[in-house]
C-alpha cells in the first residue's frame, strides 16, 4: 500500500525543498569592528507562495500536467540543525556538514494526464523543537488508471478513492537517528477493463486479491538515518530507513498483509564537480495482499507495477558532474530483481535501466533543481522530468 500511495503522490508534483525561504548574513568573526545591521523589512506573505507546474512522463499513467502551490511559511527558522557537539572540539562524532531543516509548508496539488488519471489535495510538512520533530500529512482524491501485469501481458485498471497519510518522525537525542510512526488510510474501489487470470490454488492471494469496493488500513514503525546535507538534490551524507507495515482488519481495513521496506541511499564528492549517489532497496510483502499491494520494481525506464513480486531487490548509481553552482549533468544505471510465489507476475527477463540527463536549479533560495532524464528500460525509452532529486 506505501508504493501505491507513493505512486498517487507523484501526482502532486508538490516540490519540498530542503532550505527555508529567507539568506541571512553571517557575521565574519576575524573581523573586529562592529557592523551596524540596518532592520530587514518583513517580507509580503504572497511573496512566500511558490506556483511550481510539472509536466509528467511517468509511462504508467501517461502524460500530462500537474501544479503544485506551496505557501512556505516566513516564521520557520531558518538556520541549518547543528547538534550541540558541532562546535566542540576533539568530540567523538565528526559532523562535517551542518544540515538543513525541512521547510515548513501548505500546499494544494492537482495533476491530469491524457490516459484519464487525475488527482488533487492537499499537504503540510513541518517540524519543530530544533529538527526534533519532523511532520508529513497529505489528504487526496486520486483516479489512477494503469496496468496490471500478468504472463507479461497488461490489463488495464481503475483505481480511485481517498486517501489520507499522516506521518511523524523524532529524532533520537542529538543523533541523525529517527523513531517513528504512520498511518494509511485508502477508501476507493477499482474497476478492470477486462479480468485478468485469478492466481491459482497455488499462489497466496486471496478472495480479495483484485479488489473491488474495499478500505485498506495500514499502521508503520519506522527506523531512519538522516545525514545528507539536502534532502531536494543532496551532495553528502546517507539515508538509511527502514519500515515495517501491518495492515489489517483490526484497524478498519479489508486486508491482512504485512510489508517489509528497506531503503539506503549514500552520496559522496569525488573532487570538486563530481558527485556519486549508491541506491540499494529492497521490499517484501507477506499473507494476502491486494494486487496494489504487491512490491514492484522502480527504476527510471520502467513503468510503475511492471515487475512485481513478494520480494523485489533494487541497486542503482548515479554519477552527476557540477558545471557550475546552476547547471549539472548526470548518468546513471540500475538493475532489479523479483521473486514471487504469485503465477503469472513472475518474469524472465532482464531488468535493468540506464540513461543521462541534465539539471539546472530554478530557484536559488530553496534550492529546487529542476531537469530531463532519458531512461531506456528493457521495452522501451522514456523521457522524465525532474524536480529534485528522483531519489
Amino acid at each position: 500500500m506505501k508504493r501505491l500511495v507513493a505512486m498517487l503522490l507523484v501526482l502532486s508534483c508538490l516540490a519540498t525543498p530542503a532550505h527555508g525561504l529567507d539568506e541571512h548574513p553571517v557575521e565574519d568573526k576575524d573581523t573586529e569592528a562592529e557592523v551596524v545591521k540596518e532592520p530587514v523589512e518583513p517580507k509580503a506573505w504572497y511573496r512566500n507562495i511558490i506556483p511550481i507546474p510539472v509536466l509528467i512522463t511517468e509511462p504508467a499513467i501517461g502524460q500530462g500536467l500537474g501544479i503544485g502551490v506551496g505557501y512556505f511559511h516566513p516564521d520557520r527558522a531558518p538556520d541549518a540543525y547543528k547538534p550541540k557537539d558541532i562546535e566542540t572540539a576533539g568530540t567523538v562524532r565528526d559532523v562535517s556538514v551542518a544540515r538543513n531543516p525541512p521547510p515548513t509548508v501548505t500546499g494544494v496539488f492537482g495533476a491530469v494526464t491524457n490516459n484519464g488519471t487525475w488527482a488533487g489535495g492537499v499537504g503540510h510538512m513541518n517540524s519543530w523543537r530544533n529538527d526534533s520533530i519532523r511532520y508529513l500529512g497529505v489528504a487526496a482524491y486520486a483516479n489512477v488508471v494503469t496496468d496490471l501485469y500478468v504472463f507479461d501481458r497488461p490489463f488495464e485498471f481503475e483505481l480511485k478513492g481517498l486517501i489520507v497519510y499522516q506521518d511523524a518522525k523524532f529524532r533520537l537525542g542529538e543523533s541523525n537517528w529517527f523513531l517513528g510512526a504512520a498511518l494509511m488510510y485508502l477508501d476507493g474501489n477499482s474497476t478492470f477493463r477486462v479480468d485478468p487470470p485469478e492466481p491459482d490454488d497455488a499462489g497466496t492471494a486471496g478472495d480479495g486479491f483484485l479488489a473491488q469496493e474495499f478500505s485498506d488500513v495500514g499502521l508503520t514503525g519506522r527506523l531512519m538515518y538522516e545525514s545528507r546535507d539536502d534532502s531536494m538534490m543532496p551532495s553528502t551524507g546517507q539515508l538509511l530507513d527502514l519500515s515495517v507495515t501491518q495492515n489489517s482488519e483490526a484497524l478498519g481495513g479489508d486486508y491482512d498483509y504485512t510489508t517489509i521496506e528497506f531503503k539506503f541511499l549514500s552520496f559522496h564528492r569525488l573532487g570538486q564537480r563530481f558527485v556519486l549517489g549508491l541506491r540499494a532497496e529492497y521490499s517484501m510483502v507477506g499473507n494476502d495482499p491486494p494486487f496494489y499491494g504487491i512490491p514492484w520494481v522502480t527504476l527510471r525506464g520502467i513503468p510503475a507495477m511492471r515487475y512485481q513480486g513478494n520480494q523485489v531487490v533494487v541497486a542503482e548509481a548515479e554519477l552527476r558532474f557540477n558545471f557550475n553552482e546552476n547547471w549539472a549533468a548526470v548518468g546513471f544505471a540500475g538493475k532489479g530483481w523479483v521473486d514471487t510465489r504469485l503465477p503469472g507476475l513472475g518474469t524472465l527477463q532482464d531488468i535493468d535501466s540506464h540513461g543521462f540527463g541534465a539539471r539546472w536549479r530554478a530557484l536559488k533560495a530553496q534550492n529546487v533543481w529542476v531537469g530531463l532524464d532519458l531512461a531506456k528500460g528493457p521495452e522501451e525509452s522514456v523521457v522524465y522530468v525532474q524536480v529534485g532529486h528522483p531519489w
